[in-house]
């Protein structure tokens, strides 16, 4: 079984009014996380996209999925790099390879 990932949508910036259309979306503010098989270990990339205003495929605010601001985020970011970032994260995670000792001194 392979790590598992979810994006989550924390924030969508909007312009009021563009053209003849209202809460235009100009800008994603995601978080992809990452899961491994056992459910044991999770972590997380970040970040914002820009999203071009197209009023030939506008999409209304209430009409809005969250599959299709996945669809835009897929479609402008490299995804599959920030898995495989995400993924090594993880691997260090459960095959760790740096520890903080912590000396007793004063």
């Amino acid at each position: 079984m392979a790590n598992t990932y979810n994006w989550k949508i924390n924030a969508l910036d909007a312009k009021i009014t563009e053209g003849d259309n209202s809460n235009v979306i100009y800008s994603v503010h995601w978080r992809l996380e990452a899961t491994d098989e056992t459910g044991e270990y999770q972590t997380d990339s970040y970040g914002s996209m820009s999203v071009e205003y197209d009023p030939d495929n506008f999409i209304e605010y209430d009409d809005l999925t969250k599959e299709d601001v996945v669809g835009w985020l897929e479609a402008g970011l490299d995804v599959e790099d920030i898995k495989l970032r995400l993924d090594n994260e993880l691997d260090k995670k459960i095959n760790p390879t740096d520890e903080v000792l912590r000396p007793d001194w004063d």
